[in-house]
């Protein structure tokens, strides 16, 4: 039996948004406690303060929805970056996927257009026979003059200059190439730039990169008040990961356990994914990476881990 969340993402799916909206209200009281319920409500309707609800109760619910982390995330840096045209909050809540359109109108048949009519052929009117001048008339026409030869065109001088400079610019490659391989030599413009990071990430998350391996910390909704999910290290100067599509780093923090900020500096890798370094020896402790959703309501998003 195909149950209201199932109808109400067919719905949504094929543009039926009013339809999708009644059945995903009876999901609501079929299965209150399904974060997948509030995701989908979150995305068919365009009141940002309803989403906003609907996004934070699917994260109570469920705290590692990534769909529902997205969204929000979205919408906040929506107050202070102004979206790309077209742009909505179903792009960020993936993997539940960008709704059709609507689906457009039948548009009728053309009906056949008729057939161009042939042009007429031109006609074609037989060749004149030309008249033969008369002997007094042939006598005194003008005898056409011999035609000179042309003198040959000189190549002009600045093209032989720049014909001379590639071939030489050529001798001076080869000439490096050779020099690079016989004396074993690096040369900055020939060498690739050493890639920051040999592997990356294989999802959306923060981790922790401690001799080659990723491990993932957990995202809190505020400060965890236990040490499930915190990754803990001994290094003192440890390598974090961020690999997010909607976090922006201007607004991220590296917090002691008294709150306090530690100073760190980043990197881009690829895309979305950046280094995180701290800029000084930690001490024993707890640390936290924090991204701020709003000041005024103290909402923020932590991922955590203790150094030994």
């Amino acid at each position: 039996m195909t149950t209201s969340l199932e109808q109400g993402i067919e719905a949504a799916k094929s543009g039926q948004m009013e339809q999708a909206l009644a059945h995903l209200k009876d999901a609501i009281v079929e299965e209150p406690t399904n974060a997948e319920v509030w995701v989908w409500l979150a995305a068919i309707i365009e009141d940002e303060a309803k989403q906003t609800i609907f996004l934070k109760k699917a994260l109570e619910l469920d705290p590692s929805n990534r769909p529902a982390q997205r969204g929000l995330a979205f919408i906040e840096r929506k107050k202070y970056i102004p979206p790309k045209p077209g742009e909505k909050l179903s792009d960020y809540t993936r993997p539940i996927g960008i709704f059709k359109a609507a689906p457009a109108q039948i548009q009728m048949e053309k009906e056949p257009e008729p057939a161009p009519e042939p042009e007429p052929e031109p006609q074609i009117e037989p060749p004149q026979p030309l008249e033969e001048p008369a002997p007094e008339e042939a006598a005194a026409a003008p005898k056409p003059e011999s035609v000179k030869p042309q003198k040959p065109v000189k190549t002009k001088v600045w093209l032989d200059v720049l014909m001379y400079g590639v071939t030489l610019m050529v001798f001076i490659v080869i000439g490096i190439l050779i020099g690079t391989t016989l004396l074993n030599v690096n040369i900055p413009f020939l060498t690739k730039p050493t890639p920051v990071l040999e592997v990356l990430p294989e999802y959306e998350g923060v981790f922790l990169l401690e001799n080659g391996q990723f491990t993932e910390m957990k995202l809190n909704l505020d400060v965890p008040k236990d040490e499930t999910g915190v990754p803990v290290t001994a290094q003192k100067l440890p390598e974090l990961v961020v690999n997010n599509q909607v976090i922006s780093l201007e607004r991220v923090q590296l917090l002691n356990d008294g709150g306090l900020p530690v100073p760190f500096t980043t990197r881009p890798v690829k895309d979305n994914i950046h280094l995180l370094t701290p800029q000084e020896a930690l001490t024993p402790g707890r640390y936290c990476i924090v991204f701020t959703l709003n000041v005024d309501r103290n909402e923020a998003l932590y991922w955590c881990l203790r150094v030994e």
